[in-house]
């Protein structure tokens, strides 16, 4: 959803200072809600992997249900950077879009939008490895994840709107 914005908002967007749409507006702030909701669906779902017998710790070992704090702890030093990326663009990222910005560099946020592209990919690599212990079953999406890699397909993709051309001297 978010590249698909991305692409709507860069593709519209004729001056790449100047031009607003009301998609990048718009997506601001519907992101923000999502972004805390993510953080604490995620916590959720570290949470009951703990409660399920057998899953208290990553060695391996059961252990019975610690407190909410201890759990939370735990959360947080397995999925800081997550958590840090998520906080930051609900607290750094959406004031700055919406305050500093002013209305200019629309463009620049599609073309930033359209990076999420790869996430899809990611997750279903995640979803993988819990599925599986074969690496056979995960390796087509490493390819499309590493070596082919959407991320830089779709920065590539994105770099005639980022550059433009230079004007030719008459």
């Amino acid at each position: 959803m978010a590249s698909t914005a991305g692409y709507i908002v860069s593709t519209s967007c004729k001056h790449i200072i100047d031009d607003q749409h009301w998609l990048s507006s718009a997506y601001t702030q519907f992101a923000v809600p999502y972004f805390i909701y993510d953080i604490y669906a995620m916590f959720l779902c570290h949470w009951h992997k703990h409660q399920v017998k057998g899953h208290g710790g990553d060695d391996g070992v059961a252990r019975a249900p610690g407190s909410t704090w201890a759990i939370a702890r735990g959360y947080l030093h397995k999925e800081f950077l997550m958590v840090l990326h998520h906080a930051a663009m609900v607290l750094v990222c959406f004031p700055l879009s919406v305050v500093w910005q002013q209305g200019k560099g629309d463009f620049f946020l599609g073309c930033m939008l359209m990076a999420e592209v790869s996430t899809p990919f990611v997750c279903l690599g995640k979803i993988l490895i819990q599925v599986s212990e074969h690496g056979r079953v995960r390796e087509p999406n490493g390819e499309v994840t590493g070596r082919g890699g959407t991320f830089k397909v779709a920065a590539k993709g994105s770099s005639p709107f980022v550059i433009p051309p230079s004007p030719r001297a008459f």
